[in-house]
C-alpha cells in the first residue's frame, strides 16, 4: 500500500503547485480580496496534505509490511451497497444543482447536506438538522460576507 500512497501524493503535489501557479494569471483586485487567495489556499493545503501522504507512503515502504493483506478485487470494491451509495450521492448533487438558482444557496444546502449525511449512514437526526444548519452558515458567512462572493438567491418570484 506503501507505493500507492507515494505515486498519488506525488501527482497531487504536482496537481497543487500547477493549480498555485496558475493563481499568478488571475487578475488583480483592490477593492476587497484577490481573487487568487482563496484558489491559493487550496492549492498549498492540498500541497501539504499530499507530502504527508507521501511521508507515510515511504514509511509503510520502509517499514516492509510483513503482513500479506489480502488483495481488493474489483468484485470487492464496487459491491451493490458502494453502487447505490455513489449512485444516490451523484442524484443528490445533480438536484441541488438544478435547485440552487431556483431556492437560493440557503435553501437548497441544508437538504443537500443531510442527504449526503443520510448516504453515508448517519442516523442521529439531531446531528443531521445541527450539522446541515452550521455548515450552511458557516459556509455562508465564508464566502458572501468575508470573500464577498455572490451566492444564489430565491428565485421564484
Amino acid at each position: 500500500m506503501g507505493k500507492t500512497e507515494i505515486i498519488i501524493g506525488v501527482f497531487l503535489m504536482i496537481l497543487s503547485f500547477a493549480f498555485y501557479t496558475l493563481t499568478y494569471q488571475f487578475p488583480e483586485q483592490t477593492l476587497a480580496f484577490s481573487p487568487k487567495i482563496f484558489p491559493g489556499f487550496v492549492s498549498v493545503c492540498l500541497f501539504i496534505i499530499s507530502s504527508v501522504l507521501v511521508i507515510q507512503g515511504i514509511t509503510a515502504v520502509r517499514r516492509g509490511s510483513r503482513e500479506e493483506k489480502p488483495k481488493l478485487t474489483i468484485d470487492k470494491a464496487l459491491d451493490k451497497a458502494f453502487l447505490i451509495r455513489l449512485f444516490l450521492g451523484i442524484l443528490i448533487g445533480y438536484t441541488y444543482t438544478r435547485l440552487l438558482p431556483i431556492t437560493g444557496y440557503v435553501v437548497a444546502t441544508p437538504p443537500f447536506i443531510a442527504g449526503i449525511m443520510l448516504v453515508f449512514n448517519e442516523k442521529r437526526w439531531y446531528k443531521i438538522v445541527a450539522t446541515s444548519i452550521v455548515t450552511t452558515s458557516l459556509l455562508y458567512i465564508l464566502f458572501r460576507i468575508i470573500f464577498r462572493v455572490p451566492l444564489p438567491r430565491f428565485s421564484l418570484f
